[in-house]
């Protein structure tokens, strides 16, 4: 009966079944309609600060590039990357500043680090944290990042050799035997290894099960639309009694608020248009510091969650916190920034506590049962 009222409908089907040229002819299309409104970007970008579509279907075109492969990149990034030498400095404390903070929430000390093997998620255009570890006696180190390649040029050369000169004798010799700088930067197989353009899912066996005492990553998670099967993966690499340290950005990385919207904005968009914005490209899941909490738990891991930015300040809190307090971390601005978008937050953000809503970045720790031998 429903094929007798759109019998048009209905020659269109088999039109496309029998003749799938009709159907790549129409999704070239589309993708070509997609690439017009790309290029045209900066015609249409002022309107976008004041039209929330306009920026949803903005990340929808970006995106669906990724979705289809014609960009391979995260948005906002490069596949090739060079940098001046200027900005070495900045780079290798920032990079000393997260390998101490891994440290620091692992409870391990630089010893510690002897012997044990590391794998850092979405290391982006630098290794330097994993060779910080295998400057300390990391027996194995590891990173896997789904958009970019190892980095070779010239500046990374040149961080690579300073961050060198700054380590013990001991430390070079460790350093020296997981990289070589010249002629070619390269790394030594037997003491380190990069992936690149692969999901964690996908290199268990590459990887090898049960094999690491520690997996850490920095603005990474937030970036993988389900991480579900990453945590569990995790859990599959892992050693018993390993860590895992994730520091975990909950904003929206400026897809609404960089405009003026709401730094919640992004939880207000429905799920079935959220995905066709960031699935492909690498932008903000919207799991909030209450999904953290229950992944662990459902792990039957020992996790602390240290909350250390909140709603409406750029800046860290001066310590991070496991627990927020009123009035000290969080003021009456923000609980009022949060009760102005509530009303139109989707239900499952609707329900959270301010508490939960305030907490704009977060450090996410979990330890694996010495008695468990793999995820549950």
């Amino acid at each position: 009966a429903h094929h007798a009222r759109y019998p048009a409908l209905q020659d269109e089907k088999v039109q496309l079944a029998v003749n799938p040229n009709l159907m790549r002819k129409r999704l070239l299309i589309g993708l070509a309609f997609i690439a017009v409104i790309v290029a045209s970007y900066p015609v249409w970008k002022p309107f976008a600060k004041r039209n929330k579509w306009f920026v949803i279907a903005s990340n929808v075109g970006l995106d669906s590039l990724r979705r289809f492969g014609f960009v391979s990149e995260q948005i906002g990034q490069n596949g090739v990357i060079s940098l001046p030498e200027s900005q070495i400095p900045a780079e290798l404390k920032k990079i000393q500043d997260i390998y101490g903070q891994y440290l620091h929430y692992s409870g391990w000390s630089p010893t510690a680090a002897a012997g044990k093997r590391v794998l850092e998620l979405g290391p982006g255009f630098t290794i330097g944290v994993p060779l910080m570890f295998a400057a300390d006696g990391a027996s194995f180190v590891a990173g896997l990042d789904k958009f970019v390649r190892l980095q070779d040029g010239p500046f990374f050369v040149a961080l690579y050799t300073r961050m060198r000169e700054a380590l013990s004798n001991q430390q070079k010799a460790a350093f020296d035997r997981t990289i070589r700088l010249q002629p070619k930067l390269s790394l030594n197989p037997q003491f380190a290894t990069y992936i690149d353009h692969r999901e964690l899912t996908g290199s268990l066996q590459q990887l090898g099960p049960g094999s690491f005492d520690m997996i850490v990553s920095n603005a990474v998670i937030e970036e993988i639309y389900d991480p579900t099967p990453v945590f569990y993966a995790q859990g599959e690499l892992l050693r018993p009694g390993g860590v895992m340290v994730h520091r975990v950005d909950l904003r929206d990385y400026g897809m609404f608020s960089k405009y003026g919207f709401h730094a919640l904005e992004f939880l207000t968009v429905p799920d079935w248009i959220y995905r066709r914005m960031v699935e492909g490209s690498g932008q903000p899941n919207r799991r909030l510091i209450d999904y953290y909490r229950e992944v662990g738990a459902r792990m039957g891991y020992q996790t602390e969650i240290y909350a250390t930015k909140v709603l409406g300040s750029e800046t860290d809190l001066p310590e991070p916190r496991r627990e927020l307090r009123p009035g000290i971390d969080y003021s009456e601005e923000q609980l009022k920034m949060i009760a102005e978008i509530r009303p139109r937050l989707l239900e499952r953000y609707r329900k959270l506590s301010d508490a939960d809503l305030v907490v704009q970045s977060m450090v996410f720790v979990a330890r694996k049962p010495v008695n468990q031998a793999s995820a549950n």
